[in-house]
C-alpha cells in the first residue's frame, strides 16, 4: 500500500512540474527583447542626448563582474584612492551591459591622458587595468 501512494505521488508530482515546464515554455516563444530597450526601462531619464555633452574617448576599466556589491566596493575603494591624489578630479563609474556590471575611471580625450591613469591603478593594486573606449562626459 505505501507503495503505491509513493508511487502516485511521484507521478502526480511529475504531471505537475511537467505542466510548468510547458507553461514557461509557452512564454519564452512569445518573448521578444527586440521589443525592450532595457536601459529605459531601468533608467528612463537618462540619455546621451540629456544636458551633458557626450563624445567618444578613453576610460580605465578595472574590473567586469556580474556582482553588483563587488562592483561598488570596488568603486568606493578606487574613490578613496583618487581622492588623496592628483586624480580627485576623475569620476569613478558603474556601467551595466548585462549580465555584468563594469568599473570604469575617468573621461579621457586622448590615450596618453588614460594611460597615466592606468599606470597609477597598475601601482596601486589594479594590475588587470586597461583602458577602453567609451562616451565621455566633456
Amino acid at each position: 500500500m505505501l507503495i503505491k501512494v509513493l508511487f502516485l505521488f511521484f507521478i502526480l508530482s511529475g504531471l505537475a512540474f511537467s505542466q510548468n515546464i510547458d507553461s514557461l515554455s509557452h512564454y519564452e516563444k512569445q518573448f521578444n527583447p527586440a521589443l525592450y530597450d532595457i536601459k529605459d526601462l531601468v533608467f528612463p531619464n537618462l540619455s546621451p542626448t540629456g544636458n551633458e555633452e557626450t563624445s567618444l574617448g578613453f576610460r580605465v576599466q578595472v574590473l567586469a563582474t556580474n556582482r553588483l556589491d563587488s562592483a561598488n566596493n570596488v568603486k568606493n575603494l578606487i574613490q578613496s584612492i583618487l581622492n588623496s591624489t592628483n586624480f580627485r578630479s576623475q569620476k569613478v563609474y558603474i556601467i551595466y551591459e548585462p549580465p555584468n556590471y563594469k568599473v570604469r575611471v575617468g573621461d579621457f580625450e586622448n590615450l596618453q591622458e588614460a594611460s597615466v591613469l592606468r599606470k597609477f591603478l597598475i601601482e596601486n593594486g589594479f594590475k588587470y587595468a586597461w583602458i577602453v573606449n567609451d562616451r565621455i562626459k566633456k
